[in-house]
């Protein structure tokens, strides 16, 4: 059985492949994967922002009916010290906050938020617990100070914050939890504030150490994620697309070629006597063959919308977005004469005596499906066959 070194080595060159290899230490990836995978990320966890704001929500509001309570405020009304009032106040602006994100998540307007949206709501949890607290002290009214232990956990909830940005929010709500303390209370109650404060930190620093575990894990997972789908769509040998992928994608061409009034060609090629080539040279030599022409037909597939592709054994296929009749011309002599500047000999072939290619060429017309622009081309691609081969037809 291969080891996980091996078995990646085993695949061809791709950008999920040398992560996991290069490895992520430092949880960052190199550009634009880290981009994909916030992306990713993003998305995935956007149900996780809106069970969060609403256990967020929930809890506030549980804690406010405790308040009315355990304060009975019903019969003390209008008639409160400053400190309810106070009070009164944080536990109304943060349902208020929280209602609103609430509102705007089940709507449908969006799906998730952004960091600085997460951030600033986080912040100002952090900032409403410890108020809730120094105003309970100086009512003179008993309360778990374990809450603040529940807010560091918080800070560090899969809320599509990074985790350099989850580091970077409880270094900044550390200062939110010691310094209205330091403020607000007297000098009597600040040493049991300040252990306090003391136990947040450490809760803090044990969550971001469950953090990066869980972020690392998540950041493997994705890459494997993406390496599978990689490998589900492309040739294993080449690293072209595979046929799979060819199907789907030119369907996907054919349709936004009709909507933009965009043309779109399709060139098929055959390498020449290539049977011969294995058995005069051996499948070792064919492949590294097979591996250098996947190489110069990648070469032609530069825009986002072309795609070079390895139709199974020694047949290619190159599909052109946006390209005009005298443009595939071009770019087909030029893909013929590339590859002759291979050089791979051929001793066992009549028709050179270095590795050829023969081509067929097709731009799609109105309408045309991709099976009749296939079937076209590959009869294309058979007349330049009859034509002698090491030859380009176009229709």
């Amino acid at each position: 059985m291969q080891s996980a070194p091996e078995a990646l080595s085993a695949i061809p060159e791709n950008r999920y492949a040398e992560q996991l290899r290069c490895g992520f230490r430092f949880l960052r990836f190199s550009e634009p994967l880290e981009q994909e995978y916030h992306q990713y990320i993003s998305k995935a966890q956007a149900r996780y922002q809106k069970i969060a704001v609403l256990l967020g929500l929930g809890i506030w509001m549980i804690f406010t009916l405790v308040d009315v309570m355990r304060l009975d405020l019903g019969q003390r009304f209008p008639d409160y010290p400053a400190p309810l009032w106070s009070l009164l106040l944080v536990r109304g602006s943060i349902i208020l906050i929280l209602s609103l994100l609430a509102l705007r998540l089940l709507d449908g307007s969006r799906e998730h938020y952004g960091p600085k949206v997460v951030t600033a709501t986080l912040l100002s949890l952090v900032l409403g617990t410890t108020l809730t607290i120094i105003f309970y002290e100086n009512l003179n009214v008993p309360i778990s100070n374990s809450v603040l232990l529940l807010m560091a956990i918080t800070l560090f909830f899969p809320l599509g914050l990074s985790y350099r940005s989850n580091l970077l929010l409880a270094a900044v709500s550390l200062p939110l939890v010691v310094l209205p303390g330091l403020w607000l209370l007297a000098q009597a109650q600040q040493v049991d504030y300040l252990r306090l404060c003391f136990i947040f930190s450490l809760a803090l620093l044990i969550c971001a150490m469950g953090a990066y575990v869980r972020d690392h894990t998540q950041r493997e997972q994705f890459l494997l994620l993406r390496l599978l789908d990689w490998q589900a769509n492309h040739d294993p040998l080449t690293a072209l697309h595979n046929r799979r992928s060819f199907t789907q994608h030119l369907d996907l061409a054919l349709r936004q070629g009709n909507r933009e009034s965009a043309t779109v060609a399709l060139l098929m090629l055959d390498i020449d006597h290539f049977k011969r080539f294995n058995d005069h040279y051996g499948h070792q030599a064919g492949d590294e063959a097979l591996r250098q022409v996947g190489r110069v037909l990648q070469h032609f597939a530069r825009r986002p919308m072309d795609m070079a592709v390895r139709l199974g054994g020694e047949e290619f296929a190159l599909l052109l977005y946006g390209c005009d009749a005298e443009q595939l011309r071009t770019l087909g002599e030029a893909l013929r004469s590339g590859l002759a500047t291979l050089n791979i000999a051929h001793a066992a072939s009549p028709t050179a005596d270095h590795l050829t290619v023969s081509m067929g060429a097709r731009l799609a017309m109105d309408g045309e499906s991709s099976e009749e622009l296939y079937r076209r081309a590959d009869a294309l691609l058979y007349q330049a066959k009859q034509a002698g081969r090491n030859h380009l037809t176009l229709g």
